[in-house]
C-alpha cells in the first residue's frame, strides 16, 4: 500500500497538525486517510508503514480524527471483523467502544477519554472486562476482583458450533441464573438443570424452563425462544435469591 507520509515540519495544505501517533505522520489529514484505507481493506491491525509501530484502536480513536458518523461506521466494521478475535478486541464496559490489546501480557488496557470516568482514562481488566481493581495476589492475568476468573471464563469460552442443535451459537459455558454455578450443555433439548441447586432453565434465553416453555410451547427442541438469545453473563459471585425451580 502506497502512503504519502508527511515528514517532520511538513503538512498537507490546510491540514491540522499535532493530532498524530508517530513522527512519520505529522498531519492528521493524512493519518485519517491511512486509517480509513486500512480498515476498508479489511485490516484489523493499524501500524505505521515506515517504522512499523503498532497503534491500538483506542489510541487512534482518542485523536478525534474521525467524525462521529465515521467513527460509528468504522467501529461497527471492526466489530464484525473481530467478533471471534476476543484475544485482541473487546468492548469498553463504560462506553461500549472497541478496545484493542496489542500484547498478550497486558492484564488491562486503558480506554482514553471514557464517559464512564467523566472523560478521564478508564482502566479495564482484559480478563473480566470490568474496571481494573489492581493486580490479583500473586500476579497472573486477571485483576484482584475475586469473581474475575469466573467472569473471564464466561466471556471467553468458545461458542457452541452445532447447526443442528437447539443451542447452536450459545456460549459453551453458562452460569446458573439462580446459584451461579457453572453449567455446560450435554445434549438433548435446550433445557438444562443445575447440578448444584437443581434449577431448571433454558440454555438459550436463561429463562426459567417452565416460563420459557409456556411462552413458546412449540419450540422445545428448536433454536428459538420467546426471548432472544441471552448475552454472555457477567456478574459478581454473590448468588441470586433462590426461588422455585
Amino acid at each position: 500500500m502506497e502512503v504519502n507520509v508527511c515528514s517532520n515540519g511538513e503538512s498537507s495544505a490546510g491540514s491540522p497538525q499535532a493530532r498524530t501517533l508517530c513522527e512519520y505522520f505529522q498531519c492528521s489529514k493524512q493519518l485519517r486517510k491511512y486509517v480509513k484505507t486500512l480498515v476498508d481493506s479489511g485490516r484489523t491491525q493499524i501500524a505505521c508503514p515506515v517504522c512499523e509501530q503498532k497503534w491500538a484502536w483506542q489510541e487512534v480513536r482518542a485523536l478525534a480524527l474521525l467524525t462521529p458518523s465515521d467513527l460509528t461506521r468504522y467501529e461497527n466494521k471492526l466489530s464484525r471483523m473481530t467478533s471471534e478475535k476476543t484475544e485482541s478486541y473487546k468492548k469498553c464496559p463504560g462506553c461500549q467502544r472497541l478496545l484493542q490489546r496489542l500484547e498478550a501480557e497486558e492484564a488491562y488496557v486503558v480506554c482514553p477519554l471514557c464517559p464512564r470516568t467523566g472523560g478521564e482514562a478508564f482502566r479495564v481488566c482484559w480478563a473480566c472486562v470490568r474496571e481494573w481493581r489492581g493486580p490479583a495476589p500473586g500476579g497472573g492475568d486477571h485483576c484482584s476482583d475475586r469473581s474475575c476468573p469466573t467472569v473471564s471464563l464466561l466471556k471467553g469460552c468458545p461458542p457452541i458450533d452445532a447447526p443442528g442443535r437447539s443451542v447452536n451459537g450459545c456460549p459453551s459455558i453458562r452460569a446458573c441464573p439462580q446459584c451461579r454455578a457453572l453449567v455446560s450443555h450435554a445434549g438433548g433439548c435446550k433445557y438444562v438443570s443445575c447440578g448444584q441447586c437443581r434449577f431448571r432453565f433454558c440454555y438459550r434465553c436463561l429463562e426459567r424452563a417452565k416460563l420459557c416453555q409456556r411462552a413458546k410451547p412449540d419450540s422445545y427442541h428448536l433454536a428459538k425462544c420467546a426471548k432472544p438469545l441471552a448475552a454472555r453473563q457477567s456478574f459478581p459471585l454473590e448468588p441470586a435469591t433462590c426461588g422455585e425451580t
